[in-house]
């Protein structure tokens, strides 16, 4: 039996299977924690990373008939899918359809095995309980299938300890996933809490000190905007705290949805944010604000019944340029905000140096 299946080829195998799915989810990783729901292009990326992992295996197989064998293609097969969901397992299994022998017993055996875990979207039921009912119940329905085979050319002795062998390693393999789960997701809770605000859900006051520190520290030129809530204080009394936060958060969700992924955006204190453009042509930033000028006075916050409360925000601009200080192209936006407070409320205002920017 150990001649047919020596360990250190197992042994091996066990090695390769976790070490292929452990580095590629923690590479998925990277900015957002990998899961079934997380973006396509990631799941087929796991998909095929598996997949290739089930090529690499097939060379150590156990050879039962002409058509059936054993090795451990299906423990990537598993994982995929119980991590990646449906497109995971699908994308693992067509790899090994499509670069082996595709219209073989074998694969026939486990696309059989496979339907059932995507009709039964064990992705979203990752518990322990029914992970070892799904691979228990695997091993039951090879093992059944084999006995209407009469040409077998292995000993059931080896068959069952190969089974073993493998209900061990996906074990394995799915527990030391779950381990790196949990603390990839506990690592993205802390940084989150560490990084956003907790009311607006957007970039708190330590993470617009480190980007600005960043830009600053590599010398590349951007768009500051300060923008303040108008009559902030007045909704405070007049409706109280409680509609002072739904605006907070409102404006928060406003500045999220309508800056560009390659900007930034933060509550910098108070009723004011700010937003950090990637663009330093005048043009392009005044251009933002006066969308996001627009954006918020279009908005209504709801109050009791079907009440709304209309609101704006005044928006001081300035260019930071490599050779200057951060601090002083911030005092230029802060000044312009308050001559925009000054001049009537609702406005843009652009510092003096970048008027004449512009201008020029």
């Amino acid at each position: 039996m150990l001649s047919i299946t020596p360990l250190m080829t197992l042994y091996g195998d066990v090695c390769v299977t976790y070490g292929t799915l452990s580095l590629s989810y923690f590479a998925l990783s990277k900015n957002t924690p990998f899961s079934y729901h997380c973006e396509v292009w990631k799941r087929i990326a796991f998909g095929l990373i598996a997949g290739f992992a089930v090529l690499f295996l097939n060379y150590d197989r156990l050879t039962l008939t002409d058509d059936i064998f054993f090795s451990f293609e299906m423990i990537p097969m598993i994982l995929a899918t119980f991590y990646g969901g449906w497109i995971s397992g699908i994308t693992c299994y067509a790899v090994n359809f499509f670069l082996s022998d595709p219209f073989t017993l074998n694969n026939f055996f486990i696309a059989t095995i496979m339907i059932p875990l995507f009709m039964g979207r064990v992705w979203l039921h990752k518990t322990n309980r029914v992970f070892y009912s799904t691979i228990i119940t695997i091993a039951i329905y090879r093992m059944l299938l084999l006995l209407s085979q009469s040409d077998l050319q292995v000993s059931w002795w080896a068959i069952i300890f190969y089974q073993l062998v493998t209900i061990i390693c996906v074990a394995i393999c799915f527990h030391a996933l779950n381990f790196k789960e949990r603390h990839i997701h506990a690592y993205f809770s802390m940084r989150k809490r560490a990084t956003i605000d907790s009311l607006t859900q957007i970039n708190n006051r330590a993470s617009i000190d480190y980007k600005l520190a960043i830009l600053h520290a590599n010398h590349r030129a951007c768009g500051l905007l300060i923008l303040d809530i108008d009559n902030f204080k007045k909704v405070n009394d007049t409706y109280g705290h409680l509609i002072g936060d739904r605006l907070l958060t409102a404006i928060g969700g406003i500045l999220n949805e309508n800056i560009r992924g390659e900007d930034f955006a933060g509550r910098y204190g108070g009723e004011e944010f700010l937003v950090v453009t990637a663009s330093d042509n005048a043009s392009t930033i005044l251009a933002m604000a006066e969308r996001l000028r627009s954006v918020v006075a279009e908005t209504r916050v709801p109050l009791e019944g079907s009440a709304t409360l209309a609101v704006t925000v005044s928006i001081g601009v300035s260019i930071y340029s490599p050779g200057m200080e951060m601090k002083k192209a911030l005092a230029a936006a802060d000044e312009a905000l308050y001559r925009a407070k000054r001049q009537g409320k609702n406005r843009v205002i652009s510092s003096k140096g970048m008027e004449k920017q512009h201008v020029d």
